[in-house]
């Protein structure tokens, strides 16, 4: 390249110089010597061509590189302060701790890109596309993730905070070890996703469709999940914990070992469900249904379950102590409960605050 701004540029890269303005806009570097180290301010890419190219541990900070091509380039280290990234295309791009600092990158590709320990902060994504990207470690800290496409993901170490995903495109989306704390995604169909080991604190799923997911070990304290379907999960040590389950589906669930204390159960169904070993101690379940499920070993101290419906359930040392049981259906229920323990229930309520001394003898 023999244009004297482009040998300018490399020159202050070689030196270790911040470069101000220029206009490199529709340039092509695709041929040119390496950019690796540049540190551009205030610098025009606009539509420039980048594909294949390395410029690892560069600088570009708020730069016009709207529609600027990045495909399959490598960009580990490199740092995108307040750009103008709209439309860029970064399709198999290799983004290896990658930082994107309050970039306006709307419809940008990031179609089968590989993301490692990339970190998105403030970012506008709205209708960014991310389809079958491979994401080993990333953060999107209170980025706009409207309408962002995330179909086929594969995501490890993904962390997701108070993210909106109502109208995000999802099918396909393969989750282990996420975080997707206060997400907001009431409403949408999540049937085809994998969601092991997720921690969805917080998150608003109200009237979700849950069925079928696979939700192993995963975290949803405090989680919104009224209405929701979630018939034959499969969440074996998953914890509910304090969350609203007020009518959900959860028929044919598996369960077993899973934390449910706390959880708002009014009219919940778990008709088939395998709850051996679950905690669901100070659960509040009034008419929720229970029929046909395995609740061997189940803990259910202290909960609400008056017009619960146990038909056909089975029990086996499933813990009933101080449960509130009037109005219960039985019909059909084998195996044996454990009642409220006089011993344990003193204990539990004593007050030593309460106690007076007593009165002095005479």
């Amino acid at each position: 390249m023999g244009d004297p701004a482009h040998a300018d540029l490399l020159e202050h890269a070689r030196l270790g110089l911040l470069y101000e303005g220029g206009d490199f806009s529709f340039t092509d570097w695709t041929e040119a010597p390496p950019l690796a180290g540049v540190r551009c301010v205030g610098t025009g890419f606009r539509g420039a061509r980048l594909d294949r190219t390395a410029p690892v541990d560069a600088v570009f900070a708020q730069c016009d590189m709207a529609g600027a091509g990045f495909a399959g380039a490598d960009l580990r280290d490199v740092q995108f302060i307040e750009c103008d990234l709209s439309g860029a295309n970064f399709d198999g791009a290799q983004l290896a701790a990658t930082v994107f600092m309050q970039c306006a990158m709307p419809r940008a590709r990031l179609a089968g890109a590989q993301l490692s320990d990339a970190i998105f902060m403030k970012c506008d994504l709205s209708q960014a596309r991310f389809s079958a990207a491979r994401i080993d470690g990333a953060v999107l800290m209170e980025c706009d993730l409207s309408g962002v496409d995330l179909s086929e993901v594969s995501a490890t170490r993904l962390m997701l905070t108070k993210a909106d995903l109502r109208a995000a495109e999802l099918v396909g989306l393969r989750c282990d070890t996420v975080l997707l704390v206060d997400a907001d995604l009431s409403g949408r169909d999540l049937t085809s996703l994998v969601l092991t080991r997720v921690n969805m604190m917080g998150a608003n799923l109200t009237g979700a469709n849950l069925a079928g997911v696979d939700l192993s070990g995963s975290f949803m304290k405090g989680c919104g999940l009224a209405g929701a379907n979630l018939s034959g999960i499969t969440a074996p040590q998953a914890h509910f914990a304090q969350s609203d389950l007020t009518g959900a589906s959860l028929v044919d669930a598996k369960l077993s070992g899973a934390n449910l204390m706390e959880t708002r159960l009014g009219q919940a169904d778990f008709s088939g469900a395998d709850l051996e070993m679950a905690v669901m101690t100070g659960a509040i379940a009034p008419a929720a249904r229970f029929q046909g499920a395995n609740l061997a070993y189940a803990a259910l101290a202290g909960a609400r379950l008056e017009g619960a419906d146990f038909t056909g359930a089975t029990f086996k040392r499933t813990d009933l102590h101080r449960a509130n049981t009037t109005g219960t259906l039985h019909f059909g229920a084998t195996g044996e409960t454990l009642g409220t323990d006089p011993h344990r229930a003193a204990a539990e309520l004593y007050n030593p605050q309460q106690v007076r001394r007593a009165a002095p003898e005479r």
